[in-house]
């Protein structure tokens, strides 16, 4: 190593025009970041649920459904004036980028048709509301038609017929979500008065709005950096001190974002929090290597010699330190979720850039910059509140080792019991505060209205025609059926209910006659006779054109977990039953729940697969670097007590775990590895100084200790800025970050040392 630091001190211009000359190349990248939010990427992609999902929109579509809602502030719907409101919104929609128009329902789309008895006794089909009522006689006929349709009474309005409800489906690859919503607030505005209110609910809805939240990285980053330099300066109180570790910090950043640009790789909410992590990691590194260099050119008097000095003891360490929270990271890239994969995977390339950097400009730049003057050599060495703090921390670890050591397992026995009660949902809603709009749009369509969480089962034949066979459509009716006994199901819908229709409509409208025929032919008859009088695309929402795959589409007022989990199990066990032995097979289940359900799945697996991964990692390249498989044991030990402390706040404090908060050991327990690493290290090298546990310890504290402090006080602190957006997620993200953060290091100062004296170890008396 030190052959290496001479190297770069010796030609430390051209290092440093080197390094410039990368970053100029990989900021050209990074202008091709960009921010969105892909709903594929935040899907498991190889999940059960995920891909018949997958095949219900690639068969009928529904994968982007926003749903909107009117609601009457005065009387009913029923009204000239809001009817006209209704037609209009519905009519511009149909002019929207992407939208789907044969899945767009409404009581005025043109898809949603009437189904009655005719004057000469037969079927006749017309759409519900061609064009506004605008007399008393043409409301109450569309009042009247509306009360007796299942289809459309307490599914397309109210059932105090306060609202109605507006779901429009869109193809994705034509329209983004911010697109979707802007089409919406488009028809929205000229409607908007004090005769209605109009809400807007749905998962392109609520992704548009994470897009939104989002963006607000471009404010908390700088934020970020100013908090971050405080830190800095606070720790040295001089600005060269600042100054480098900032600017290393943030050359980090351009790289990383230069080689998500490189690979084609767009930002969304996680890989955007993504710089302000490696600029306090890249700026803590930073901060090692000057603590190092100071003390180093209090000795020496020179400082290109002290660089020399300070960057050979401190680069392997460094090296170890940075590789092992690289791996960590990195090992994030096996997650079953596209977006927590680019998080870590620009995460582990940020590390690696901080490292390249740390190791080639910060000492040649430290050799340009002036060397520190007495007085910033006097600040930097002065005995401040951080230095009595760590001298009376070490004072009760070295005399009472056993007493911390209780003190910790205490914590770990009530951190396992909070740990045992966390949940784990992904419930897209609940990363917004309730003080939001659209989670008080969410809440009054859901109070209002059938659901705004999508349900889709898929049923499919093994022939053509099999869903003109009367056992069939009865077994999916009695499916539906079952999905209404749980209140909280709502606007379910398939081929079934529209066959009852027209029979019902062939037999004088006769109620007794809204039931599925007994007789295929028949079936095929009104068949025809709907498909001559609504067009082709008439079911095709529901049914496919061979007759051989249809979809049940309903509505949830919650996609809580729980629920999810627990309502597609029972679709799944009754359909087990209901549909042995016919010709089909019913899929469970796409939608919002479906796909939720197997988020939550993926979270839990994976995230207990992730961390004994990274255990793993940190264990074996410990047990390599430290030359001993108890040293392996030492670094793990503080990391296990921060990860259980995090996981029991959350379950003493309800919060959820989900695809932000399971992404927080991993970067916890990569970082805490650094603060391990740093100080064992030190440690050793302080006992091969002094001969003595008890003063390699004390000045490991004062030292590697004080830098830690520093180190973990700007990740904690730069991560506390995301509360700041009022974005639910990031405020539980940040708030977890830094208590993760803060317990790792001080069990890195309490634990580590307290387990030294009370074992022993022969690995601290290696030299390093």
């Amino acid at each position: 190593m030190e052959r290496y630091v001479r190297l770069v001190v010796r030609y430390r211009v051209a290092v440093v025009i080197a390094v410039l000359i990368v970053t100029a190349a990989l900021a050209t990248q990074a202008r091709h970041v960009h921010l969105e939010i892909r709903r594929r990427a935040l899907e498991p992609q190889q999940h059960p649920y995920v891909q018949i999902h997958n095949r219900i929109t690639e068969l009928f579509g529904g994968g982007t459904i926003a749903i909107a809602g009117v609601i009457a502030n005065q009387g009913d719907i029923y009204t000239p004036e809001v009817l006209g409101k209704i037609y209009r919104i519905t009519q511009g929609l149909r002019e929207a980028p992407g939208i789907i128009e044969a899945n767009l329902f409404s009581i005025a789309a043109p898809n949603v048709k009437a189904v009655v008895t005719g004057p000469d006794g037969t079927m006749e089909v017309h759409p519900l509301m061609e064009a506004p009522p605008t007399t008393p006689e043409q409301i109450r006929a569309l009042r009247d038609t509306v009360r007796q349709d299942k289809l459309f009474r307490g599914n397309l309005v109210s059932a105090d017929e306060t609202a109605t409800v507006i779901v429009a489906d869109f193809d994705d690859t034509r329209a983004n979500d911010v697109a979707i919503m802007q089409s919406f607030e488009k028809v929205f505005a000229p409607e908007r008065d004090a005769s209605v209110t109009i809400a807007l609910a749905g998962v392109p809805i609520l992704r548009a709005w994470l897009r939104h939240y989002t963006g607000l990285i471009g404010v908390l980053f700088p934020l970020a950096v100013v908090v971050i330099g405080l830190v800095h300066y606070d720790a040295f109180r001089t600005a060269q001190a600042v100054f480098l570790p900032l600017a290393t910090a943030l050359l980090s950043v351009i790289w990383a974002l230069g080689i998500m640009g490189l690979v084609g790789r767009p930002m969304d909410t996680w890989s955007a929090m993504t710089p302000v992590v490696i600029l306090a990691v890249g700026a803590g590194h930073a901060v090692q290597i000057l603590k190092r260099y100071y003390e180093e050119y209090a000795l020496v008097g020179e400082s290109q010699q002290a660089v020399i000095r300070a960057v050979t003891a401190v680069g392997p360490v460094m090296l170890t330190a940075g590789l092992i929270a690289a791996a960590g990271f990195g090992s994030l890239t096996t997650f079953g979720i596209a977006s927590v994969r680019a998080f870590g995977l620009l995460l582990a390339s940020g590390i690696l850039s901080a490292l390249v950097i740390e190791l080639t400009f910060t000492p040649a730049c430290r050799c340009l910059l002036p060397p520190p003057r007495k007085r910033e050599l006097r600040r930097e060495e002065e005995s401040r509140w951080l230095d009595r703090m760590l001298e009376g921390l070490a004072a009760v670890v070295t005399h009472r080792p056993r007493v911390v050591l209780a003190c910790a397992l205490l914590t770990a026995v009530l951190a396992l019991a909070g740990a045992s009660a966390v949940q784990v949902d992904n419930s897209l809603r609940f990363w917004f505060a309730p003080s939001t709009q659209v989670r008080k749009d969410d809440a009054l369509l859901n109070e209002k209205l059938a659901g705004t969480s999508t349900l889709r089962l898929l049923v499919d034949g093994d022939r053509d025609n099999v869903l003109q066979e009367p056992r069939v459509l009865e077994a999916i009716s009695d499916l539906e059926r079952f999905m209404e006994t749980d209140d909280r199901i709502g606007g379910v819908t398939s081929i079934a209910d529209h066959l009852k229709r027209m029979h019902q409509a062939m037999n004088g409208g006769d109620p007794a006659f809204y039931a599925i025929p007994d007789n295929a032919r028949l079936i095929a008859q009104y068949l025809l006779l709907y498909d001559m009088a609504a067009g082709p695309e008439g079911l095709s929402a529901f049914v496919d054109g061979t007759y051989r795959r249809a979809v049940i589409r309903a509505l949830s007022k919650t996609d809580e977990a729980a629920f999810s989990r627990g309502i597609l199990k029972r679709l799944q066990d009754f359909a087990a039953e209901r549909f042995r032995g016919l010709p089909v097979q019913v899929d469970i289940a796409g939608g919002a729940l479906g796909v939720l359900t197997a988020m939550n799945e993926v979270v839990v697996r994976e995230k207990i697969v992730n961390v004994l991964q990274i255990a793993a990692i940190i264990f074996v390249l410990s047990a390599v670097v430290l030359r001993s498989l108890v040293g392996a044991v030492f670094v793990l030990t503080p990391l296990a007590m921060a990860v259980g402390i995090t996981l029991g706040l959350m379950g003493w404090t309800h919060t959820w775990l989900d695809m932000s908060t399971a992404a927080i050991t991993a970067m916890g327990v990569s970082i805490g590895a650094d603060f391990a690493i740093y100080l064992i290290f030190r440690i050793r090298e302080e006992f091969v100084r002094t001969a003595s546990l008890e003063e390699a310890i004390r000045g490991s504290l004062r030292t590697s200790g004080k830098a830690i402090f520093f180190v973990s006080s700007a990740v904690a602190l730069g991560y506390m800025v995301l509360p700041l957006s009022g974005f639910s997620i990031w405020i539980r993200l940040g708030v977890l970050t830094a208590i993760i953060i803060s317990a790792s290091a001080l069990a890195t100062f309490t634990v580590i040392p307290a387990l030294a004296l009370v074992t022993n170890p022969r690995f601290l008396r290696h030299r390093p």
